[in-house]
């Protein structure tokens, strides 16, 4: 029975770390696996068998059907503490906090890299969920030196055209 156990552990094993690093890849062919019986999840719960089974065959002098149920409670509470103690909040957590490019207008930033009445430059933008720069273009067309303060006109092809704060003024 020890052979078993050690078969299922091992094999188990295999399988999850070839769902851990390649699970995106399955679960795309797949169409999307269910979270409360993904595959990840199963044969986790098929190692925390594998391994109490080789632990209470090899340490204990229990039955082998003794052995087998409690192995089978182990992994089943295993199950349940993963996914309700690490599924569930990983995958609440997974909303982002980043704001898309064309949700900056109307922010306010400096300028790090001046910017040319007919060229780029580069801003910088800071927020409550983070600080970025960004490419930028003079909106009036007009130089924008370093260190200016400047507001965000409008966002164009991933490019933010923006105005100096004084002209607003």
């Amino acid at each position: 029975m020890l052979d078993i156990y050690w078969w299922m552990l091992w094999i188990s094993l295999g399988f999850a770390l070839i769902f851990l690093f390649l699970g995106d890849i399955i679960d795309g062919i797949l169409g999307g696996l269910d979270e409360f019986f993904h595959p990840l999840l199963l044969f986790g719960t098929l190692s925390v068998i594998g391994g109490a089974g080789v632990l209470l065959t090899k340490y204990t002098g229990m039955q082998a059907a003794v052995v087998l149920l409690i192995s089978i409670l182990i992994g089943f509470a295993a199950y349940f503490l993963i996914y309700y103690f690490l599924v569930i909040p990983l995958s609440n957590a997974e909303t982002s906090t980043s704001i898309s490019i064309n949700d900056l207008q109307g922010k306010t930033g400096e300028v790090i890299t001046t910017i040319p009445a007919h060229g780029m430059g580069e801003v910088f933008i800071e927020s409550t969920s983070g600080s970025r720069s960004e490419t930028a273009k003079s909106f009036d067309e007009v130089e924008i030196k370093q260190g200016n303060k400047i507001v965000i006109v409008e966002v164009k092809d991933l490019i933010v055209y923006v105005s100096k704060m004084d002209d607003l003024y």
